[in-house]
């Protein structure tokens, strides 16, 4: 399994798209900390560190798990098409340590992609003098990996049996749910009827990404962290990972 993790890995890792994708999430986050940059929240110049901290911080979740949708959607699939398959079959390692491998790989590349753009806020945070703050990063980073985490695994594991364009469209859903999970209560309690309902089953069912990325935010800046979110979150992983033993695909 070591060796089929590595060797996804470096496939992963070798991918345009992930260095476009990082590479728009750099100048994005880099935007927001020039001076030159107007933000405005009501009307009003959004200028503070807190303020463009949060702002770049949502943006990293964000990415983070938009690239975790892109390297995971086809990385399965991708496997069998090239019938690279059978070199697993004829060794005796079972489909689920295959896909479990191949898994794995798709969360540690989505991982160390977000580290890089995490790596631009601990600079960010630097620059503006709050060193102090760079050794609340790590767990910080660690939440957001747990974001990352969910839905490339989530996504790798829809991939064993549905098509790409499903898998990608599902993991989009997902994502976006989760991203914009506060938003959505909002709405959800202002739409009432069925679409409410509706929602409030959807919001139940996704995991609050926006919840542990605030608490992230929170651990960095100093304020009080909610940790039942983040139990949530390695919940959802464990549940999600038990897909890799349930769904099965013709070894060819």
């Amino acid at each position: 399994m070591r060796v089929i993790l590595i060797s996804a890995l470096r496939e992963r890792i070798r991918r345009k798209e992930l260095y476009i994708v990082v590479a728009i999430g750099i100048f994005l986050i880099l935007l927001c900390s020039s001076d030159g940059t107007s933000i405005t929240m009501n009307g009003e110049p959004v200028t503070g560190f807190n303020n463009m901290f949060m702002v770049m911080h949502v943006l990293v979740n964000a990415i983070g798990c938009i690239l975790a949708v892109m390297l995971s959607v086809k990385t399965i699939p991708n496997e069998y098409e090239r019938k690279n398959s059978h070199l697993v079959w004829v060794r005796r390692i079972s489909q689920t340590a295959y896909h479990g491998g191949l898994a794995a790989a798709n969360v540690l590349a989505s991982v160390i992609s977000v580290g890089v753009l995490y790596m631009i806020l601990a600079i960010y945070v630097m620059a503006n003098g709050y060193t102090e703050r760079l050794f609340a990063m790590l767990p910080a980073f660690c939440l957001i990996a747990v974001n990352v985490s969910m839905v490339s695994l989530l996504v790798s594991v829809l991939s064993i049996r549905l098509p790409g364009m499903a898998v990608g469209a599902l993991g989009i859903l997902f994502a976006g749910l989760g991203i914009f999970h506060g938003l959505l209560e909002i709405f959800k309690s202002m739409a009432g009827g069925i679409g409410g309902k509706c929602m409030s089953v959807l919001l139940r069912l996704v995991p609050d990404l926006h919840g542990i990325q605030k608490q992230a935010y929170n651990l960095v800046i100093g304020k009080q962290v909610e940790l039942h979110l983040l139990f949530i979150g390695l919940l959802a992983i464990w549940i999600f990972s038990l897909g890799l033993f349930v769904f099965r695909r013709k070894e060819a």
